[in-house]
């Protein structure tokens, strides 16, 4: 099967002349000093944002040329001054995103409040969700290119690339194609240009477009309706029933708080055994894979900071060959140092203390111990693990035995260690969970603790660690995970009532919460944080073609 190429960037040419910040590569500007009123003027104002703002509903904003946030920065301060009560969701698209240094560069030249710095040091390419605002996504890439792979319902949009003389390649009908698939009916748009091919390219798909007065020596500039009436967003009002407490029903319950949309979680976690392991890890590997599975695994790994105060930074990746090593070394978009000769410390992966998870978020979700016995007639969740195939016939569900063992240490650990299996410390720096094994035809006495298990467990250990000494405890934890037979979730929806999220195997903590968010975001006309294409190959049903 054909992937789409990997989206792919250029790195920004920042130059400072004269209080202009300026693209060498295209010879134009990003702003000037002055041009905070110029801005206002076109896309606040021109754009009818102002008057949207009055409205309580949700706002989703679409910007093609985030360059250097000063536009998303300019309407978080619309927003404050008018007041506004709903939740704004931005969109910005961006070929030559620029380093943390080059916004710091740009942002000497404008008042503290309308500064924006990205998350990382270094850009990467593809949607980027910061870890400190889940309602920026950000479009890494060609423009068309990014935003065929989005889905997302947008209310307004700002078209601030640079202009059609110097950046042809951007005001393209296939731009525009894409800006009218993804626009709710009534979108307005604004754009500092006037040329007559972005004014015709609108037209054709489907804006009605008029000439504005330009800002000072400008003498216009274009503003557009989408075809149709627009109409403010509304939440949800009926209640979401999530089946499942296990960390998918959990993910869930947490997106749909911070989306507005009431929920109950429904379940105790026993039908999801598997994620009520005592410790779980949040890690990285490099990997040639560009499918979606790999894509999903890459994504899940910069979309986790529902964790919070339950998760420690920081984990030692075990470098067992020359190809992992040479991955390792070509690896840019994830902060890590080599610790010796074998093992990398990855700075952003997590282990997560499990129960602490649940309970701070049991603490803020509606919960109910009674398990989903059938289908409510209202919207609904699935997210039950390998529960999920009692209230749903046809999802192609596989346990998955897995044991750990309880060690003690002859010296403190203070990071958790992925050898191909895993070693994670508890609370106590000696002690440290070791495991997990492997069953995909596990026995109907799953629960029982297996010497053969442990024997696999420890011998993994002193293979890949010879010199690393520990003894079991004696205590073991035996969890059955939810898979499928191409290892990649099932979420999706079927209808506009039934989402489903399960079979996320051993990745649980990894793929719940950008899976979660995506699904509730794909309900609402929210921007989903995963491409398309991804989104699409997780279908729940994709197993049996015959379901609709």
């Amino acid at each position: 099967m054909a992937f789409p190429k990997p989206l792919k960037i250029d790195p920004a040419r920042l130059v400072i002349d004269d209080g202009k910040v300026i693209d060498a590569a295209h010879g134009d500007w990003y702003f000037q000093y002055d041009g905070l009123d110029e801005s206002r003027y076109v896309y606040l104002e021109g754009s009818g944002l102002l008057d949207l703002l009055a409205d309580d509903g949700d706002l989703v904003v679409g910007e093609i040329g985030f360059g250097t946030g000063l536009t998303y920065r300019l309407v978080r301060e619309a927003m404050a001054v008018c007041g506004f009560k709903g939740r704004l969701h931005y969109i910005g698209v961006e070929a030559r995103p620029l380093t943390a240094a080059q916004a710091q560069a740009a942002n000497d030249l404008r008042p503290e409040p309308l500064r924006w710095r990205p998350a990382a040091d270094q850009p990467r390419a593809g949607f980027v969700t910061p870890a400190d605002d889940e309602d920026l996504l950000l479009l890494h890439g060609d423009a068309a290119s990014a935003l065929s792979r989005l889905n997302a319902r947008v209310d307004l949009w700002f078209l601030d690339g640079f202009s059609p003389a110097k950046n042809p390649d951007l005001w393209t009908p296939d731009l525009f194609t894409q800006i009218a698939r993804l626009s709710r009916p009534g979108a307005r748009l604004s754009t500092f240009t006037a040329a007559g091919d972005v004014r015709r390219g609108l037209e054709r798909a489907g804006f009605a477009v008029e000439k504005r007065t330009g800002w000072a020596k400008k003498r216009e500039h274009l503003t557009a309706q989408y075809s149709g009436r627009w109409t403010p967003r509304a939440k949800p009002t009926a209640p979401l029933t999530i089946a499942g407490a296990g960390v998918a029903g959990l993910m869930v319950g947490l997106a749909a708080q911070r989306l507005g949309w009431p929920a109950t979680i429904h379940g105790t976690g026993e039908a999801a055994p598997g994620s009520a392991v005592p410790f779980a890890l949040v890690n990285f590997r490099p990997s040639g894979d560009l499918g979606p599975l790999g894509h999903l695994r890459r994504a899940g790994f910069f979309h986790l900071s529902a964790y919070g105060p339950t998760a420690r930074r920081g984990v030692d990746a075990v470098v067992a060959d020359d190809k992992l090593r040479a991955r390792w070394q070509a690896e840019t978009d994830v902060a890590y140092d080599w610790i010796d000769d074998q093992r990398v410390r990855v700075h952003q992966a997590l282990s997560v203390d499990t129960a602490a998870f649940r309970a701070q978020v049991l603490a803020q979700v509606d919960h109910r111990a009674e398990a989903v016995q059938s289908l409510p007639d209202g919207p609904c969740v699935v997210a039950a693990g390998l529960g999920s195939a009692a209230l749903l016939d046809r999802l192609t569900l596989r346990a998955n035995r897995g044991q750990q063992e309880l060690l003690t240490l002859d010296a403190p650990l203070t990071h958790p260690l992925n050898f191909g299996r895993l070693l994670l410390p508890t609370e106590d720096s000696m002690q440290a969970w070791l495991g997990a094994s492997f069953d995909r035809n596990p026995p109907q006495d799953w629960r029982a603790v297996r010497d053969s298990d442990q024997a696999d467990n420890l011998d993994r250990l002193r293979t890949a660690l010879p010199d690393f000494a520990a003894q079991p405890t004696g205590t073991s934890w035996v969890g059955l995970r939810a898979t499928t037979p191409d290892h990649m979730p099932l979420t999706g929806w079927r209808g506009e009532n039934l989402g489903i999220l399960t079979g996320l195997g051993s990745k649980g903590y990894l793929y719940a919460p950008i899976l979660a968010s995506s699904l509730l975001a794909e309900a609402m006309g929210l921007p989903v944080p995963l491409e398309r294409w991804v989104w699409d190959a997780l279908h729940p049903f994709r197993h049996n073609p015959q379901e609709t």
